[in-house]
């Protein structure tokens, strides 16, 4: 995916001329102040490269610095320190900007908003909901159960309470078997109860202007889209399928799959979606060597006792307890009871060994102590970075009297 030519200049195209909806002056004309959501430090959305230009756009419609407030739609994540905003978001942004961090158990600042179809109760951050001028931020990505993120994920999760986004990804799960539920998948809007469970709570919301960006491997801005934050998920996300979507004529006996360096693999939890992705891209049973250097660790206190877990024991415990650490818990022991799985990072040996993988801290010598003496006869998957490419099976050919279109 080639780099724009102007980022900031996309963007000003399209705040004058959004996607269903009016133009950026049209619906500020009678507003004296503006709340923009933006991402966390978990994801890179190159702010660098065009958050200073929206903010000097509403500048220019009439609200000042002083009428804007940046928050953080962090869901269930830790809060920022102060280096890391002004490393995310810019040292300019960070200076002209009141910075709002959002916190899912503040339970007093959380408004309740309605419910959806899916019996979801909305609790949303009474900040969000009271602000005069909403637009949201962030970037499209496949997202193991959401399809995609972008969108409607920077309200819910991003802005309500804990409660509302435990009973939105819960969504995930069947019930039963305590599985995952077939219809949740990345790359998948259309028929997820997870996504149309996030996209009634953001109608309720009503935002007002979406922007949202998708970047290339060289964490570059190839789609800048503005508009209603429906339409541009998915015509964010088809412009994503385009290149990142790839049919895999043959699954793979050995693959190397990168997680996508830093912040994607700051934890293991971050990390896991890269693996995931890359499953259709594998025969049962296949070596996978995966690097995800995990420097801060597996992730939160709670994810760990997930670790020395069986396959049967997470998918009894997710039955009796849903918690939001359950599904990345749930998904890698899936993964692993499938596939041979070497890790490559920086985390302790037995733990890796816990999560069911083979630790190795090298993948040059991880290669030369693991590859079968066949190997180069054997069919192999190289994915640098799985965290925003989907493999996916071929469609089945149209049987005969049946429209190819």
């Amino acid at each position: 995916m080639p780099p724009l030519p102007s980022v900031r200049k996309r963007l000003r195209e399209g705040l004058a001329d959004p996607f269903g909806c009016a133009p950026l002056s049209v619906q500020v004309r009678d507003k004296q102040s503006a709340m923009v959501v933006v991402a966390d430090y978990t994801r890179n959305n190159a702010y660098d490269k065009w958050l200073p230009e929206l903010l000097y756009q509403l500048n220019d419609c009439g609200i000042p610095d002083s009428a804007i407030q940046l928050y953080i739609g962090s869901g269930t994540h830790r809060p920022m320190s102060e280096d890391e905003k002004r490393a995310c978001y810019t040292d300019e942004v960070w200076k002209r900007v009141e910075i709002l961090d959002h916190d899912c158990d503040a339970t007093d600042r959380m408004k309740k908003i309605g419910r959806t179809d899916y019996g979801t109760v909305i609790y949303v951050d009474q900040r969000i909901w009271d602000s005069e001028f909403l637009i949201l931020t962030g970037g499209i990505m496949y997202h193991y159960f959401a399809g995609y993120s972008g969108g409607r994920k920077a309200l819910m999760p991003g802005c309500c309470a804990r409660e509302t986004i435990i009973h939105n990804h819960s969504l995930a799960i069947n019930k039963k078997t305590g599985g995952f539920d077939p219809r949740v998948k990345p790359g998948a809007l259309v028929g997820n109860p997870v996504n149309e469970d996030m996209l009634q709570v953001a109608s309720q919301i009503r935002p007002d202007m979406c922007v949202n960006v998708v970047l290339n491997s060289d964490k570059e801005i190839s789609w800048l889209g503005v508009g209603d934050q429906g339409y541009k998920l998915r015509r964010g996300a088809a412009f994503l399928d385009e290149s990142n979507l790839v049919e895999v004529a043959e699954p793979a006996d050995i693959a190397i799959v990168g997680a996508g360096g830093q912040p994607k693999d700051l934890t293991l939890f971050q990390a896991h979606k890269s693996l995931r992705h890359s499953l259709a891209a594998l025969k049962p049973g296949a070596k996978v060597f995966w690097l995800a250097r995990a420097e801060h660790g597996e992730g939160t206190d709670e994810f760990q006792t997930w670790r020395q877990l069986s396959l049967d024991e997470c998918q009894a415990r997710v039955q009796r307890e849903i918690s939001l650490y359950a599904f990345c818990a749930l998904s890698l022991k899936t993964i692993t009871d499938q596939f041979d799985v070497h890790l490559i990072s920086d985390l302790p040996a037995e733990r890796v060994r816990e999560w069911g993988m083979t630790p190795h801290q090298d993948i040059h010598r991880a290669l030369s102590q693991e590859l079968p003496a066949n190997a180069s006869g054997l069919r192999w998957a190289v994915i640098p970075d799985c965290s925003n490419l989907l493999p996916t099976k071929p469609k089945p050919p149209a049987e005969d009297g049946e429209n190819k279109e």
